[in-house]
């Protein structure tokens, strides 16, 4: 048993600085899930950062946090060259209440696999149910990331059963 329950919101603050990217975020996503205030700023900073995944898990833990300091910060990466970047901004922008849900929708249109999966599991944990109609829109699309992986379709099923649709009007899985 764990003598103190409460994360190292310092010390994981410190890893947003790690050389490891794959550090820097996973921290950046986890920070978020802490709810703990004093993650904002060095998730803006972050926000910076030169890998975009890191970027993209700022945002995503900002919008999670719920803090309106960081829409400022958001906003003009709304324009960012990276669509899945993009993808989480929005989600963020959403969350904090300056609705781009429409970005999430077009990504479902996109031609990448990676950047539709990122739409869906936005869509997901937004928990909107204007994703209901987008999300049955693409359950012809078998399309896989890679092998071991479930397919689009697989994956907006999922989203809408978590979303509460009722999934026994969903089209029969091949």
């Amino acid at each position: 048993m764990l003598e103190n329950p409460h994360p190292d919101i310092d010390g994981a603050i410190k890893l947003l600085k790690s050389d490891d990217e794959q550090i820097r975020q996973f921290t950046a996503y986890l920070l978020g899930q802490t709810g703990d205030e004093r993650a904002i700023e060095p998730l803006i900073e972050a926000l910076s950062d030169k890998h975009v995944g890191v970027r993209g898990a700022a945002a995503n833990a900002l919008g999670t946090l719920g803090s309106q300091h960081a829409i400022p910060y958001l906003i003009p990466l709304l324009k960012d060259d990276n669509p899945q970047l993009v993808i989480w901004v929005a989600f963020a922008l959403t969350r904090l209440g300056k609705d781009h849900f429409d970005v999430l929708v077009e990504a479902l249109q996109s031609p990448g696999v990676d950047e539709r999966r990122s739409a869906i599991l936005a869509m997901r944990q937004l928990g909107d149910m204007r994703a209901v109609a987008p999300l049955l829109a693409i359950q012809d699309d078998h399309r896989r990331r890679f092998e071991a992986d479930t397919t689009v379709a697989e994956a907006a099923s999922q989203a809408l059963i978590i979303l509460g649709y009722n999934v026994g009007t969903l089209p029969p899985r091949p």
